[in-house]
């Protein structure tokens, strides 16, 4: 009988816990993409980022922040990652790109989720959603997502000349496991 009620208790609550609020960093997976010029295409890798999840209220409503070091942006060129820092994205003033969302969420599940608010690049806040897929196996959890950036939104320049510039779009994927 205790044996039963151990993994009855196992089985409710452990999926509870593994969604009350925590803490997903660059050790728990990737958050990468490519950015695109005229005549190639280059790694962008966000090498530091952070997401936290809070504990749902008692209506079921969780705060998702995201933050990615600006500092920490990686496109495979020295030269480009200076002047993408220092240029184009403002460091010392806009150290993080952020990412807010409220959502209600009261436990997590295998499925697409939707989270909408507010993504802000060097100091320039929109609206945005992200879209992730989650799906669990063997005790662990996997949030996948594909995102689409477009620079002028957040009055970003497009450097480079001719087939060096840079063009209009940055894809990034989220691949974290929990």
């Amino acid at each position: 009988m205790k044996l039963n009620n151990l993994i009855a208790m196992t089985i409710t609550i452990l999926p509870l816990l593994s969604w009350a609020n925590i803490t997903i960093t660059e050790a728990n997976g990737s958050f990468e993409g490519l950015g695109h010029a005229r005549t190639h295409d280059f790694p962008v890798e966000a090498r530091i980022f952070t997401v936290s999840v809070s504990d749902a209220d008692t209506s079921g409503n969780r705060t998702v922040n995201v933050e990615v070091s600006v500092n920490d942006l990686h496109t495979g060129n020295a030269m480009r990652d200076t002047h993408m820092r220092m240029s184009v994205l403002d460091r010392k003033k806009h150290p993080l790109i952020t990412f807010k969302s409220d959502v209600n969420l009261p436990e997590l599940k295998d499925g697409a989720v939707s989270l909408a608010g507010n993504l802000q690049v060097n100091g320039i806040t929109k609206p945005f959603t992200l879209m992730l897929d989650l799906k669990q196996s063997a005790g662990k959890w996997n949030a996948t997502g594909s995102f689409l950036i477009v620079p002028t939104d957040f009055d970003l320049p497009l450097v480079g000349m001719g087939p060096m510039k840079v063009l209009d779009k940055v894809n990034l994927n989220l691949d974290v496991s929990f």
